[in-house]
């Protein structure tokens, strides 16, 4: 594990493999770098892949929110830039990837490669938001095992997977809970955004998600003008988890895609 300061606080991040172009793996909200190491460690060959710890989560710094997402996605353009990072794959996973469309937007240039798993470009509906508010004060008057309690459950119907989730939540800061929740309320739906990502991407459903509607995961992919979509059955939220072999191959296939995509 390693640390680098960034945007005025600490990221904890691995930096594993060296086969080009760098791949940068963004987990989702409560959870850490740590959901993606059986992925990349026994699925993608010896592919460079950046994992860090988003801000407030796992070994990164926690300040006080709320946390854009937009912040989020300065906090990872500067690490590339410190790691002279010109360019890479970014893929996100829930809450990541909605980190991973705001660095798409503000740093078009960064880009060579888009993933998105388990996740979605809509802003909350007022119902989410509202629910978003509620987990809030709940975090504010019982810490983060009240989080892990409410969205561990949802995850998956596996229970090691469960539990593996819950106690990544439980441990996570709860300042770094609630600057997220705030964060994911306030963000401005990216739909149109989509049109516009002229890279080879990647939207990975599954097709038990209590979370993210494997439809609507469809229609992103349709969207986008490079883009692919991945469904996997007998998954829920956590395909680096739950199906870690068939998600590298999907991994595996979006490089491919942006290696040949680059050289045409």
């Amino acid at each position: 594990m390693m640390k680098i300061n960034v945007n005025d606080i600490t990221l904890g991040f691995d930096l594993l493999g060296r086969n080009s172009p760098p791949l940068l793996l963004l987990h989702g909200f409560g959870l850490n770098r740590s959901i993606w190491l059986d992925l990349v460690e026994n699925h993608l060959g010896n592919q460079q892949v950046i994992m860090p710890d988003l801000r407030g989560h796992g070994e990164s710094y926690a300040p006080p929110g709320p946390y854009a997402m937009t912040l989020f996605a300065r906090d990872i353009a500067v690490l590339l830039e410190t790691l002279y990072v010109d360019r890479a794959i970014v893929c996100g996973h829930s809450m990541g990837g909605y980190v991973a469309l705001a660095f798409a937007e503000q740093f078009p240039e960064k880009l060579t490669g888009l993933g998105l798993i388990t996740t979605n470009s809509a802003a909350d509906t007022p119902e989410k938001r509202a629910g978003r508010r509620a987990l809030i004060d709940e975090a504010q008057a019982c810490g983060s095992l009240a989080v892990a309690d409410n969205l561990a459950p949802r995850l998956s119907t596996n229970l090691d997977v469960i539990n593996k989730a819950h106690t990544m939540i439980r441990r996570c800061d709860p300042t770094g809970l609630i600057g997220s929740l705030q964060g994911m309320a306030d963000r401005a739906d990216k739909t149109a955004l989509l049109q516009r990502i002229r890279v080879p991407a990647l939207v990975v459903a599954g097709e038990e998600d209590q979370i993210t509607d494997f439809q609507e995961s469809q229609v992103m992919a349709e969207s986008l003008p490079e883009g692919a979509f991945f469904g996997m059955p007998k998954v829920g939220h956590m395909p680096m988890f739950e199906d870690p072999a068939g998600l590298g191959q999907a991994l595996s296939e979006l490089v491919e895609r942006v290696e040949a995509f680059n050289v045409d």
